[in-house]
């Protein structure tokens, strides 16, 4: 008995220590490690997917939901017409007839573009915690009011993303082409695109351009021209606004007679020592040019100025330059509570049509809160607007003769 407890341990030690032993746990344990790091990193990859398809469609549906309301009131203003038109759309998608858009009808009528894929129609069909399996009657209103407003994706490499704030369209392709060349303001900063032409403009300038049928500069769009600004991350107004001032600013420095233009109006603006502009002196300098164009008494408010005013410690230069392209530019301003329109806006179409005549433009609350006084009831939002306006210029210049 005691032979075997002396023996007993040396075995073990002895076959620990032989080298097939050695062999046999390395592969085994190798083996163990190996399906063990492989199911760990099959999981993760799922997970990350599922994320990821998560958040993809997280976005859609985010770009839904903000086009639900304007959706809704499209809807609501334009009468019988835009009811019968918005019948009509569903009736052309909903092949069987029964008042409900499958997955296979909605394909089939997109057939081409950004929207045709199945997290667009997933993005239509979730809300308020339900899921389904096909569209109704108001689950199409928002694509409906999409397509027929022209709201753009971005044209740029890689990107088509859905733009719903500014973006740069190409002038000669509005004007002349079937179809429109549109990018965001990220891809335009970074020359992330590829196009023919070279004469581009944001939404708002253009469609100013298109009211007043005055000739806003265009920016040319050479790589110099489109720096990138260093923006990253979460875009506020101010930044978005400034961005875009700098990019129309770098387009015209080989323009002198623009930066003439630039220069007076800088040296008109009233700079203290610290060259900055107080605002005390920046309501009395927009007090003056009231009496001249009224347009300005809209931005002779504090709350103007806070937008201006990008560290809070008064006008520099690059604020000033920014003044300048609103005012250039024609950004308007809601006459029903006189703020900035920045995003989605409203316009009088009778107004907007007469030559001659100043915009009246209105905030979504405002339009729909009813708290204006008018003598006119035709509104189309800007995108609406300029999408109509670009069809017109078409129309025209097919029925031209050659």
């Amino acid at each position: 008995m005691e032979a075997v407890k002396i023996a007993g341990p040396a075995i073990i030690s002895y076959c620990l220590g032989a080298t097939w032993v050695k062999i046999f746990l390395f592969t085994f344990m190798s083996k163990f490690l190996l399906e063990f790091m492989s199911k760990t990193l099959r999981r993760l990859w799922l997970a990350f997917q599922e994320r990821a398809s998560v958040e993809e469609r997280t976005a859609e549906r985010k770009v839904v939901e903000e086009m639900v309301p304007f959706a809704e009131m499209y809807y609501e203003l334009g009468g019988e017409d835009v009811s019968e038109s918005a019948t009509e759309f569903l009736e052309s998608i909903d092949v069987d007839g029964d008042g409900r858009v499958s997955l296979t009808d909605y394909l089939s009528f997109m057939d081409e573009g950004p929207l045709r894929h199945r997290k667009w129609f997933t993005a239509l069909a979730e809300g308020a915690g339900r899921v389904r399996d096909c569209l109704g009657p108001r689950d199409v209103r928002p694509l409906y009011y999409m397509l027929k407003s022209g709201r753009p994706f971005c044209m740029g490499l890689g990107c088509q993303n859905f733009v719903g704030g500014v973006y740069f369209t190409c002038v000669n392709c509005f004007h002349g082409s079937p179809s429109s060349f549109s990018v965001c303001l990220q891809c335009y900063e970074s020359n992330r695109f590829r196009h023919e032409h070279t004469k581009f403009l944001d939404n708002f300038a253009l469609l100013e351009a298109k009211r007043t049928k005055l000739k806003i500069p265009a920016l040319k769009s050479t790589a110099a021209n489109r720096e990138d600004s260093g923006c990253e991350g979460a875009e506020t107004i101010k930044s978005e606004l400034h961005r875009i001032a700098m990019v129309y600013y770098r387009s015209t420095l080989d323009d002198q007679q623009v930066q003439i233009k630039i220069k007076k109006f800088v040296k008109s603006v009233p700079f203290g020592r610290d060259r900055r502009v107080a605002l005390h002196d920046f309501l009395e300098f927009m007090d003056k040019k009231c009496n001249n164009n009224q347009n300005f008494k809209y931005m002779n408010t504090p709350s103007f100025f806070k937008i201006l005013d990008r560290d809070k410690q008064g006008l520099d230069l690059v604020d000033v330059r920014t003044l300048y392209y609103v005012v250039q530019s024609g950004r308007p301003f809601c006459r029903g509570c006189r703020d900035f329109l920045a995003g989605t806006f409203f316009t009088c179409v009778t107004c907007f049509e007469r030559s001659g005549q100043s915009s009246f433009c209105l905030c979504p609350s405002c339009l729909r809160d009813n708290k204006f006084s008018h003598d006119h009831h035709v509104f189309l939002d800007n995108y609406a607007m300029l999408q109509a306006k670009s069809k017109r210029s078409r129309r025209a210049r097919t029925a031209a003769p050659q």
